[in-house]
């Protein structure tokens, strides 16, 4: 009974702040209920279990938001997948923990949590999206470590402060907390103090949406998508006088075909000369022989775009019909182009802003409505950890500015007839310059290497006891 309280209580803390949740403080208390039971006498496979059945109750929001979408093999991959990333970190610590004690146990959990996670984000089919740093980004203050070591390091103070705070109310031994306590203290201060210092200026964007005013996104239809593109048009045409100098329209617009391809430039040029405004637009369209899903971008009285090609595709859902791009853009002005399921893996972003020097991101997107906030977040990682602001307009989603630490400067919700959001999205030079963009994911393997040789070790030394 004590093992199925515990995982109740930790589930209902995953619930509401990873996933689907935005509860951000709950994510530093989740994981104490499964620790603390792991951290006593129980049994490996008592504590494997009680884990796994916490963050996959935690995760069971998935189900709901995608159960139409996802087949099931996948749908319990999504859920089982970050269980296991979970308990398996659990049972390490506690044999830890019996070889070592409660400090080492307390690290090493944090050290296996965030090394396991980001291994994992290397998946091609999800990349970071199942990360429990995510949570965090309703709270920006305490993601700003991911400047100096990536999201790992968030995953890692989650993991460091729960495991201290767990192994000082089994123990009775204030260590353990006490150490929890002066980490969170020195993250909390070191995101004040960056946050801190003032934008170098800003700039006015304009994110125009219409989940109604869309082509046909999978065939040939130019009647259709014509007429999408004419609305759009006419939403930039509203926008003169009002000194916007970008405008992101979403994802996959419409179908694009070659025969016709010139008459949508010709309006989107138009609309950006008329708006004098860069504007980038996402559609999907042959390129080199395959479809592609792509954005155009266009600078006043330019006819030609910039073409950018998507490259991270959803598996199954765009794999089908579409081929990935393989270069980044950037243009001049200093606009860099990424498409939605991009910025949910974060080697390529950082790739990118080291050798591009981005000043901005315009990401065009489309989520599924009940995800908006989970997935949009992923995103906004990118920003904390390059150093880059990001303008991001997602179809059945959130239309979204944010600066280069992650705080959202303009919001708002989809709603089916056209929404516009204006802003002032604040600058403070190229990106691609963090202490993270420098060293990459050296954090993260090294918590990898550290928990996997502690594990080995606790196990080698309790074999010897034995």
């Amino acid at each position: 009974m004590i093992a199925i309280g515990c995982a109740l209580l930790s589930a209902v803390g995953f619930y509401f702040s990873e996933g689907l949740g935005d509860q951000w403080w709950l994510a530093w208390l989740a994981p104490i209920p499964v620790l603390w039971f792991a951290f006593g006498p129980s049994k490996y496979w008592q504590s494997f279990l009680a884990a796994f059945f916490a963050y996959a109750l935690g995760c069971s929001g998935f189900v709901y938001a995608y159960g139409e979408l996802m087949p099931p093999p996948v749908l319990i991959l999504i859920v089982s997948g970050p269980a296991i990333v979970f308990a398996v970190p659990v049972i390490a610590a506690k044999r830890v923990q019996q070889s070592f004690g409660e400090i080492a146990a307390m690290f090493a959990f944090a050290a296996l949590w965030a090394g396991i996670d980001l291994a994992t984000s290397f998946s091609a089919a999800g990349g970071a999206t199942s990360s429990p740093s995510a949570a965090e980004i309703g709270a920006p203050i305490f993601i700003q470590s991911a400047s100096l070591v990536g999201f790992a390091g968030v995953t890692f103070l989650l993991g460091a402060v729960a495991a201290g705070i767990a192994a000082s109310l089994r123990s009775k031994s204030p260590a353990p907390a006490a150490i929890a306590v002066a980490l969170f203290a020195a993250n909390t201060a070191f995101g004040y103090i960056r946050m801190s210092a003032p934008p170098e200026g800003t700039l006015r964007v304009a994110l125009i949406e219409s989940d109604a005013a869309v082509g046909k996104t999978q065939r040939d239809d130019r009647e259709a998508t014509l007429k999408a593109f004419d609305a759009y048009a006419a939403g930039i045409e509203k926008l003169r006088g009002k000194h916007v100098k970008l405008i992101l329209l979403p994802e996959n617009i419409g179908w694009v075909g070659p025969a016709w391809r010139s008459e949508v430039q010709a309006t989107l040029a138009k609309a950006a000369t008329v708006a004098d405004a860069t504007l980038v637009a996402g559609l999907n369209t042959s390129v080199d022989g395959a479809q592609r899903n792509a954005s155009w971008a266009f600078t006043p009285g330019d006819a030609t775009p910039v073409t950018y090609q998507k490259r991270r595709l959803i598996q199954g859902l765009e794999t089908r019909f579409f081929t990935p791009g393989k270069q980044p853009a950037v243009l001049s002005n200093g606009t860099g182009l990424e498409i939605c399921k991009d910025m949910d893996f974060h080697a390529m972003i950082r790739s990118d802003a080291v050798a591009m020097h981005p000043l901005l991101l315009a990401v065009p997107a489309w989520d599924f409505h009940i995800d908006d906030w989970s997935h949009g977040r992923v995103a906004l990682m990118r920003s904390v950890e390059n150093g880059v602001p990001m303008a991001r307009n997602a179809r059945d989603g959130l239309l979204t500015l944010n600066d280069r630490y992650g705080r959202i400067v303009a919001r708002t919700k989809t709603a089916g007839p056209f929404k516009t959001l204006i802003g002032d999205l604040p600058l403070d030079g190229p990106g691609g310059g963090t202490i993270y963009d420098r060293t990459g994911d050296a954090f993260g393997w090294l918590c990898l290497v550290l928990g996997i040789a502690a594990t080995v070790l606790a196990f080698f030394k309790t074999k010897r006891a034995a």
